[in-house]
């Protein structure tokens, strides 16, 4: 189950948003200290992140740029109703936000950005789990092989073969 980490100086929106979002299904974490939310993801792996931007102790692009080096693969959304431009580009350029959304937010759409978000980290998840095997079968290195000559001349893998694997021609 993905779990999801929430993160706002002001109690009322991330209750408003653990109701929201768990109600959907997932698991939430909640956090009003940028500080203990970072010791939490040192810990507790999260497939995404809701961040206000201007909290007390510190702002949402400096939180999600010190959680980017904890976990990178993590989907961020920086959500804030007081962000001006240059906070916006801030977020984006220091914390490699994925999406930015304006307060007061709109529920559906809330939600269809998480769906989003979880997809994505998920499928970056299954990525990197192909590329940090180790071995693979003699049928994943065929498999392998065969989709990139099909990716380099495609067509070029719809041959006939006899059964020791060579190729006939007509």
């Amino acid at each position: 189950m993905s779990r999801i980490m929430l993160i706002d100086d002001e109690q009322p929106i991330l209750d408003a948003l653990q109701r929201l979002i768990s109600r959907a299904g997932w698991q939430v974490s909640t956090f009003t200290d940028p500080v203990l939310a970072l010791n939490c993801a040192r810990k507790t792996p999260f497939s995404l992140v809701i961040s206000d931007y201007r909290m007390a102790t510190m702002n949402g692009a400096e939180f999600l740029n010190k959680l980017n080096k904890i976990q990178p693969d993590i989907y961020k959304i920086m959500l804030s109703g007081q962000a001006n431009q240059e906070g916006i580009i801030s977020a984006i350029n220091e914390g490699s936000i994925h999406h930015f959304m304006n307060k007061p937010w709109n529920n559906d759409q809330l939600l269809s950005l998480i769906n989003k978000g979880v997809n994505h980290f998920e499928g970056r998840q299954k990525e990197l789990s192909k590329l940090n095997k180790t071995t693979l079968s003699k049928q994943e290195v065929n498999d392998w092989y065969e989709e990139a000559l099909e990716k380099s001349s495609p067509g070029i893998t719809k041959v006939r073969k006899n059964p020791m694997g060579w190729i006939e021609l007509d």
